[in-house]
């Protein structure tokens, strides 16, 4: 088809021609998806940052390491981290420099991370460990859910570098991981994201909030289901003393 049009009431709202759009689309509707134009317009460059968004909630008890074919678009849950490793390491074989160059410096002893072939079209990731001791292969499954979040996080940071920028939004990254380990994980999220990309994360830690100025935190906050989430600024609420304490004595309100 080489021209379609859209009426409403007997009036055109939307018309196109092949490369060529014209009249007003409601808000409301999704147009994104009937719009053509070159790679290079605002609505092409829209779509394709859409496209690299992260939306992550990881649960560490359902990743296994296994993988059937690779993808650059890893699922919510992240069960599909395998594929997800082969797929950064298959566009941009440089992406393994940026992996180990994260775990290193949170898990020192790291030797190696391998995926190895383990039958028609599937692999398994495993993790090398090495120390004076001697060494260590354990199947990705068998590390404790926060270092295989230090491994998500680690695959976060080689996407937006070497196939980015993306929109990653964490849903509690902190979740699975040690009081002393959260703000450093936090702060190399954010570092990360300040020259390219955009990061969002949702938290109650106490250490994850205090790795955020008041600048760029938002309050949400309901008193019931019922009711539509409110959300403002931190710097356009006053709270007295420090922002924690306050969170705890539920002194912060929207």
């Amino acid at each position: 088809m080489s021209e379609e049009k859209v009426q409403f009431g007997g009036q055109p709202v939307y018309t196109r021609e092949v490369g060529r759009t014209y009249g007003q689309i409601d808000s409301q509707l999704v147009a994104l998806p009937i719009i053509q134009g070159s790679a290079l317009d605002p609505t092409s460059l829209f779509r394709y940052w859409l496209a690299q968004m992260l939306i992550l909630r990881p649960m560490p008890s359902l990743i296994s390491g296994g993988s059937k074919g690779d993808t650059l678009e890893p699922d919510a849950q992240v069960t599909n981290l395998g594929a997800w490793f082969s797929g950064l390491m298959a566009h941009a074989p440089s992406a393994y420099a940026e992996v180990e160059s994260y775990l290193k410096q949170v898990m020192p002893d790291l030797n190696d991370i391998k995926n190895p072939v383990i039958g028609r079209d599937a692999r398994s990731l495993v993790v090398q460990f090495s120390s004076e001791q001697g060494g260590v292969t354990p199947p990705f499954e068998d590390l404790s859910d926060g270092e295989q979040c230090y491994m998500i996080c680690a695959l976060v940071l080689a996407a937006n570098k070497v196939h980015g920028p993306v929109l990653c939004f964490w849903d509690e990254p902190d979740n699975f991981l040690a009081l002393s380990e959260v703000g450093h994980f936090v702060m190399a999220l954010r570092k990360a994201f300040q020259f390219g990309g955009q990061f969002i994360a949702t938290s109650h830690n106490p250490e994850a909030i205090r790795r955020f100025s008041d600048e760029n935190t938002l309050v949400l906050y309901r008193s019931n289901h019922l009711e539509p989430t409110r959300v403002r600024s931190l710097k356009d609420i006053q709270v007295g003393g420090d922002l924690v304490g306050a969170l705890i004595r539920d002194d912060v309100e929207p």
